[in-house]
């Protein structure tokens, strides 16, 4: 068997934070995926490649310079057939060094018969871009197949792939792409409902999915045959709590093995998160606590300015609630690109919160006796409120609405 050696990276988000002091980091981080590849036969790129869906010119140029690095390589590239695309033809450029294959992501996205920026490259050569249509590549007497399914919105995500119904090749390492939500990863709803793991297609070796920003893997399938990657992006463009725990890299896959590797960027900027809790505090305790931990973080050596966000959490003293924080973010500007986020709650507030989860809890696990049980409840916590009104909407399935209802009801019988 001949080793065919893949180098998979995602989401590079070229223009991101354009103006901004990190407007060069998604060229740096991209520049350097690309060098640890230069080893590879071939190099994935499953989707927002652009932050953009009209990249600006000079984003373009850049990106279009990166990208030609991996033309650069004397490795010989063997495309054998296209399925899926007739008239396709490959451009020249596309036979020259270690070839690209891509997907559009969702922030490629544009309108049907209109050119999107990942196409563009794909006829100036850059890549090959898949939707609905598989890449074959050949090493020696080894072949890999690899089929992918540009971005789409989420409501229609399982329609389309139903429709295409992607389908493994014979006698070949095979390989979907994607740029979707996943359920098991990201949070969907009835609006926008995802797509769950098993209702990926079957039969690959390898799916890869862009979209999601943080590292994971798994196997899945009837017998874990297949091997799931999420090879996270190249930049941070949200500060999360599960991203800033996992190094951006290059994730590359061995088709003898099918296991993986993963090489982290040495240029990444470090991302750190924080959650910091108070419990009935004052404005000044709670500024205090912030300060110790931005002092103490300080003195750690970073090579690039780090992204910092921490998230204030608990109740504060009093009704309330808001503080600023600016004169804390300019003191540490020199340190940090700091955010702060408030997720503080008065004690009142936190009060009506914790009555609103009850009564819904109650109320969700009681049909004929429900009226009375939030009637008695009412009663015992002396507030006002139409509780007939609540256990309707709370019985038809409308829980926002009543959670609107009862906290604007609980908060002006509290004020009066």
């Amino acid at each position: 068997m001949i080793l065919i050696k893949i180098a998979i990276f995602s989401d590079t988000h070229f223009g991101f934070g354009t103006g901004k002091e990190i407007e060069n980091d998604s060229y740096d981080h991209a520049e350097e995926a690309f060098k640890l590849s230069e080893d590879c036969d071939l190099i994935i790129v499953p989707g927002d490649i652009f932050d953009s869906r009209v990249p600006k010119q000079d984003v373009l140029a850049k990106a279009l310079n990166i990208f030609f690095k991996a033309k650069e390589s004397s490795c010989k590239t063997e495309f054998i057939e296209m399925k899926g695309k007739d008239d396709y033809k490959i451009h020249p450029l596309n036979k020259t060094g270690i070839p690209v294959i891509a997907i559009a992501g969702t922030h490629e996205r544009r309108g049907k018969d209109v050119t999107n920026p990942v196409e563009l490259m794909d006829e100036t050569g850059y890549l090959i871009n898949l939707h609905g249509e598989t890449a074959i590549y050949k090493k020696g007497n080894e072949t890999v197949a690899v089929t992918g399914i540009s971005g789409v919105p989420e409501t229609f995500a399982k329609d389309v792939f139903e429709k295409i119904d992607p389908q493994p090749e014979k006698d070949a390492t095979n390989i979907f792409l994607m740029h979707q939500s996943v359920g098991e990863y990201v949070y969907t709803d009835e609006k926008s409902p995802g797509l769950e793991l098993e209702q990926l297609p079957t039969g690959f070796d390898l799916i890869i999915n862009g979209h999601i920003h943080w590292r994971n893997q798994c196997h899945i399938g009837p017998k874990k045959e297949t091997l799931f990657l999420l090879p996270g992006s190249t930049i941070t463009t949200q500060i999360r709590k599960n991203e800033a725990e996992k190094d951006k890299g290059v994730t590359i896959y061995d088709t003898i093995t099918k296991t993986t590797e993963f090489l982290p960027l040495k240029t990444q900027r470090k991302v750190i998160y924080n959650e910091i809790r108070c419990d009935n505090e004052d404005i000044k305790t709670i500024k205090c606590k912030i300060i110790e931990y931005l002092s103490e973080l300080e003195k750690e050596e970073f090579t690039k300015k780090p992204l910092l966000r921490i998230k204030v959490l608990g109740t504060i003293q009093g009704n309330n609630h808001r503080i600023d924080f600016s004169d804390i973010m300019k003191n540490y500007e020199k340190h940090f690109m700091l955010s702060i986020k408030n997720n503080l709650n008065s004690e009142k507030q936190a009060k009506n919160k914790e009555l609103v989860a009850q009564l819904i809890k109650n109320t969700m696990s009681i049909d004929s006796m429900g009226l009375k049980i939030m009637k008695d409840y009412a009663d015992k916590e002396k507030i006002t409120f139409d509780y007939t009104h609540i256990f309707d909407l709370l019985a038809a399935g409308n829980i926002e609405a009543a959670e609107i209802e009862l906290l604007k009801d609980i908060t002006d019988e509290n004020d009066r």
